[in-house]
């Protein structure tokens, strides 16, 4: 059976050679530079577990801008907190560069599996945006993972232990966060940074 990231790395090869072979009234977004796009396709830093997605939502990690490229009506229905919304097809859109090009974060794409994700990686590397990175397994892996895994163990080693607290803690606050109506969610992120706060000063 082939890894999910085998998998992806097949699935870029395929959509670079078809950007290859594109007429060329139809590369709008430019010209196609293979050798640096082998040498992006062979770097594995491209790539994050949802575990590691996972952690950096707990933490509210700065360094990442997720983005959900499934369409407006899936993102909707259930994102990743923190998640904004760029629908694969409009990633090219010149008003989206300041968010996927910002040299301050890396967008992490993610679709359901990895073929949009995979393409919006694609399209963003050949642009020359180069920090972009895919969430492997998209929200698939993510419910999988994330939302469904449960500890069946007699005994739990402290890493295990670790890895399951960062779950149920992302697990709560994606249930939490998609369950509120839009108009709640930027109040309810305020109150949770401010808790936290207050509890990494501790008392004085």
């Amino acid at each position: 059976m082939y890894s999910i990231r085998f998998q992806v790395s097949a699935m870029l090869v395929l959509l670079a050679g078809l950007i290859i072979f594109l007429p060329e009234g139809r590369r709008s977004y430019g010209e196609l530079n293979v050798p640096g796009m082998l040498e992006a396709m062979e770097d594995d830093g491209r790539y994050l577990s949802v575990d590691q997605v996972a952690r950096m939502v707990v933490y509210e990690d700065t360094t990442i801008l997720l983005v959900d490229v499934r369409d407006r009506a899936a993102y909707r229905t259930a994102h990743i907190p923190g998640a904004i919304n760029i629908p694969v097809a409009e990633i090219l859109n010149p008003d989206w560069s300041g968010y996927l090009n910002d040299p301050a974060r890396s967008p992490v794409f993610y679709s359901n599996g990895n073929t949009f994700a995979g393409e919006a990686w694609m399209l963003c590397t050949q642009k020359g945006y180069e920090k972009s990175i895919i969430m492997l397994g998209g929200m698939n892996e993510w419910y999988r993972v994330v939302m469904e895994s449960t500890f069946t163990g007699d005994r739990i080693s402290a890493a295990e232990n670790a890895l399951f607290e960062v779950r149920y803690r992302a697990r709560d606050f994606f249930t939490r966060m998609n369950s509120m109506p839009d108009s709640l969610k930027t109040a309810f992120l305020e109150v949770k940074r401010q808790r936290e706060a207050e509890l990494i000063g501790g008392c004085e």
